[in-house]
């Protein structure tokens, strides 16, 4: 445990130390780079029914309902939502809309990140798209949790190898 030590030029700025500690981060953004996510967001990929596609993401997390697997599934939801039109657009929204209004059911405990308890044959397709991903229309650059997410998947490749 260590100790911070912070000059403290007038009570002004002691007030403002003491606010900054006590509000939440609003950072906390749920890390999607989790592996058992990673294999179901990247099979779903391979269904080509939107129907069955939808039910099978959300047949995840139904049977592991964490908050972060809440986050993680209703932002792709949302997300996969916008590249249809019409009917199936629709039935994307509401299932959103289904999503928000039973949040509160998903408050189990994540899964483990464990590499080593994954077969080799989805690390390696998880690996294989998330190398070709691209984010240039979402950040400047690639995130930091994109990168040490890949750089785990390499090493544990490596391992197998």
């Amino acid at each position: 445990m260590g100790i911070n030590i912070i000059m403290v030029n007038n009570f002004l700025d002691f007030i403002n130390l003491c606010e900054a500690e006590t509000k939440p981060r609003e950072d906390t953004r749920t890390n999607k780079f989790n592996i058992h996510w990673q294999i179901v967001r990247a099979d779903a990929k391979d269904i080509k029914d939107p129907d069955k596609k939808l039910s099978f993401v959300l047949s995840f997390l139904n049977k592991h309902k964490s908050k972060e697997n809440f986050d993680r599934v209703r932002n792709w939801v949302k997300m996969t939502g916008v590249s249809y039109k019409g009917e199936v657009r629709q039935k994307f929204e509401d299932a959103v809309t289904r999503l928000d209004a039973n949040k509160d059911e998903y408050q189990g405990e994540d899964l483990p990140n464990d590499l080593s308890k994954i077969d080799t044959k989805s690390l390696q397709k998880v690996y294989s798209d998330l190398k070709k991903r691209k984010y240039g229309f979402q950040f400047k650059s690639v995130p930091k949790a994109h990168t040490e997410f890949m750089s785990d998947l390499e090493a544990e490749l490596k391992k197998r190898n």
